[in-house]
């Protein structure tokens, strides 16, 4: 794994575990060159480490699986992706989310896209890049399915279905949840998708 590297796309924890638990990881994996931070990194492997024994098919066991994946893809010598250390690195349940606002307030230009899984956290980040005038967007993990669509990786059903199993995964039920899934998502999916799913 690379470790200094700053690819314009930037991810945190949960950003990655959402897209390693669809079916277009492999092509995810292997196609699009990211960043995340070590904090983010010690949270996966905080997640592999606390949930050993999950039953299958629990939050938890979804948690480690996805976690795994990250790490392991991370870990490989001809991986893509890089991990840059945060200093001083934050504590606390947010703290992947804090290592992003900062690798961002530090290294602002090297980034054009940084993934978050939280909302309030991609609003923080819009703030952020508002107040340091950086052209950097800040989106959901649907985004980094659609960059494969765009590039003509995926077709446009793969894309679609894999959104939709990510929301379904996620446990995305609320109407504004979903729509926000699809924020920054220039793709109607409703010839595959029903509605419980689509930003209606």
């Amino acid at each position: 794994m690379a470790s200094d590297p700053r690819h314009p796309l930037l991810a945190d924890t949960s950003s990655l575990i959402a897209v390693a638990n669809t079916d277009q990881w492999d092509i995810l994996a292997e196609s699009v060159a990211l960043t995340t931070t070590n904090v983010c990194k010690h949270e996966l492997q905080n997640h592999v480490n606390a949930n050993t024994y999950a039953p299958e098919g629990s939050r938890e066991q979804y948690l480690k699986r996805g976690s795994e994946r990250v790490l392991d893809h991370l870990d490989e010598d001809s991986s893509s992706w890089s991990c840059v250390t945060v200093v001083p690195r934050p504590h606390g349940p947010d703290a992947g989310e804090e290592s992003l606002k900062q690798e961002l307030s530090e290294h602002g230009d090297s980034y054009q896209v940084v993934s978050l899984l939280d909302r309030a956290a991609r609003r923080s980040i819009r703030r952020l890049v508002e107040d340091h005038g950086y052209d950097v967007d800040g989106v959901g993990p649907p985004y980094l399915l659609y960059v494969l669509f765009d590039n003509d990786l995926i077709s446009k059903a793969e894309f679609c279905k894999a959104t939709g199993q990510m929301i379904r995964t996620e446990g995305w039920t609320g109407y504004e949840v979903v729509k926000n899934a699809w924020d920054s998502i220039p793709v109607d999916c409703s010839e595959f998708l029903d509605e419980g799913v689509l930003p209606l």
